[in-house]
């Protein structure tokens, strides 16, 4: 599903003339946000319950380079979901010439913001993570 969609920005780019690194992972956290917000996951009810989404492994490949003005957008898949381990890829798509320029695949666990560690998904939270993956 696709989870973000904008510009490159002019302060977005390097001293080599494309994105720099940090903005791929700002535009994939963006789209984690609304990847978790369109299965029906409350950030309001995550500050009341004191848990929050960790990414807890993150690679991202770069594979064609994006430059300033390029519009672009992000499509998501959740590929597993274990009791604690969601892992998801983001696909950052050229949006006139449609080409992969990036793939980000993470690892995402709840966490307990008090004892500050991961916790078991909860079920409604588990079941609605597993409806929204692709069958392959």
């Amino acid at each position: 599903m696709e989870t973000y969609r904008g510009y490159v920005m002019t302060d977005e780019i390097d001293s080599n003339g494309h994105m720099n690194v940090q903005f791929y992972t700002k535009k994939f956290d963006l789209a984690s946000g609304q990847l978790l917000a369109r299965i029906g996951y409350d950030f309001q009810d995550d500050m009341h319950e004191n848990t929050g989404f960790a990414y807890v492994e993150s690679t991202i490949k770069y594979l064609k380079e994006v430059m300033e003005d390029s519009p672009i957008h992000v499509i998501s898949e959740i590929y597993e979901v274990g009791n604690k381990v969601v892992t998801v890829k983001h696909s950052l798509i050229h949006s006139v010439k449609n080409t992969v320029h990036s793939e980000c695949h993470m690892k995402w666990v709840l966490f307990d913001k008090q004892i500050r560690k991961s916790i078991v998904l909860p079920e409604s939270l588990s079941i609605a993570l597993k409806a929204s993956i692709k069958k392959r």
